[in-house]
């Protein structure tokens, strides 16, 4: 769930990108067609470009998957949540899941208003009079306006015998432009992307090119600038329209005139489109993770240069086994799933910023944040060896770090899924975990 999460945060940034770039340079340019592609276009290039990007989900050079943190122990009395705890616990794993069923409930619903929409349009034409006119329909229907969905001209009745042809050529244009689809898809897009608010200016972007494309049709058929305008200003209205279909009265009128009015941008502007090549770019370096497979083979070789010994030193400094709270291999129940588990490690206790040191010679594999585990490192080390820290307080070193033996890599923490500072350390081999006190010397 974490992962749609991210995807959606992903793609709307993406989406949201392309399209300031797009009001930036090309929102003033009279090339209709390329801006009505560049607009179609944001829609599956934000989808797509994450996924392409492997972007989700985010995974580290080397594959290593942080499960949950499954024992939690109070460093003084080694009690588990009291039931305040465990409920504050379960709050916290659950909220992601709210979050996803509050989007797929609005999700829904906007897919149910594009049905209903659609349902409209087509009890419209079943009571309407209808008449074929080479590769389109005219449907004379109680409607206040003209306007065209797909194939289908909607007149009002009352213009059942005399309707202004120039109108119809309008809509004419709208259907051979095939402008329907776009909308379709636009209101789609929006059902699942419901949440970002450019897309609502999107949508008016993208319907006022329709406008623009159909206006300028129709004025090369012959039609005066100045007549056309006039007819504009005639049929002036307020209404409230369908989001599915294209209305003649469209609420952007003195963007239209300016648009008719205006010089035609030179051929020479069209260099001006050459900008996307470079946030395309850009964003597909930004989103896409390095190549695991070089990432590995650097580290392999650096591993392979490293001291094999196993971990052996004690992982906090200044202290001993006596500091041990809790044992490899205890049994606990565990407050989530209810169930008994095994500790995978030794609980050391210590103050917080204690220093805590690399056990044996590796590489930084990890040191992030992560969930229960709290602020988390592990180390590579030859011969399969692992070792992870977890609760830490703070970082001393970075991922792909080469670490020395003794080296201080943080310091003991509280972070986490824990009830007092102490250090959660494990040993693992080939992914296998291993009781550390059979390595400390």
């Amino acid at each position: 769930m974490n992962n749609l999460l991210v995807y959606l945060i992903q793609v709307t940034s993406v989406f949201s990108v392309l399209y300031f770039v797009y009001i930036l340079f090309f929102n003033r340019l009279t090339f209709h067609t390329i801006n009505r592609r560049i607009l179609i276009l944001l829609l599956p290039v934000s989808i797509l470009l994450p996924i392409l990007s492997n972007l989700f989900p985010v995974l580290s050079s080397k594959i290593i998957e942080v499960p949950l943190f499954e024992y939690i122990v109070n460093s003084q009395n080694h009690q588990v949540f009291d039931s305040n705890q465990k409920e504050l616990a379960s709050s916290f794993l659950n909220f992601n899941s709210v979050l996803i069923i509050i989007y797929f409930l609005i999700v829904i619903v906007y897919l149910i208003r594009i049905l209903v929409n659609t349902k409209s349009i087509f009890n419209l034409k079943n009571k309407s009079i209808i008449q074929k006119e080479g590769g389109y329909k005219i449907a004379f229907a109680d409607v206040p306006e003209i306007f065209s969905y797909f194939k289908w001209i909607f007149i009002p009745k009352k213009e059942f015998k005399k309707y202004n042809q120039q109108i119809v050529e309008h809509e004419i244009i709208h259907i051979k432009l095939k402008h329907s689809w776009d909308v379709i898809l636009s209101e789609l897009y929006l059902s699942f992307f419901w949440f970002n608010p450019l897309l609502y200016f999107y949508r008016k972007s993208l319907k006022s090119i329709h406008e623009f494309q159909a206006d300028k049709g129709v004025l090369e058929k012959g039609i005066k600038t100045s007549q056309y305008m006039e007819l504009l200003l005639q049929s002036l209205k307020i209404q409230k329209p369908n989001n599915l279909y294209n209305y003649f009265n469209q609420p952007i009128l003195k963007k239209r005139i300016t648009m008719m009015t205006k010089p035609k941008s030179k051929n020479l502007s069209k260099l001006t489109y050459i900008v996307l090549f470079p946030v395309f770019t850009i964003l597909t370096l930004a989103f896409t993770k390095p190549s695991s497979t070089n990432d590995s083979f650097i580290k392999t070789i650096n591993i392979s240069n490293l001291v094999s010994s196993p971990p052996s030193l004690f992982p906090v400094k200044n202290a001993s086994k006596k500091d041990i709270t809790s044992l490899f291999g205890k049994f606990r129940k565990n407050p989530i799933i209810k169930k008994k588990v095994v500790h995978g490690g030794i609980d050391i206790k210590a103050s917080i910023g204690t220093p805590v040191i690399a056990t044996a010679d590796g590489i930084i594999n990890k040191a992030s944040l992560e969930n229960a585990w709290g602020n988390l490192i592990i180390i590579t080390h030859a011969n399969g060896y692992e070792t992870w820290y977890a609760h830490l307080n703070d970082f001393n070193v970075i991922k792909n770090q080469k670490v020395k033996k003794g080296d201080i890599i943080g310091f003991v923490g509280n972070t986490g899924r824990s009830l007092g500072p102490h250090l959660h350390y494990e040993v693992k081999q080939n992914g296998k975990r291993l009781n550390p006190l059979n390595f400390i010397k």
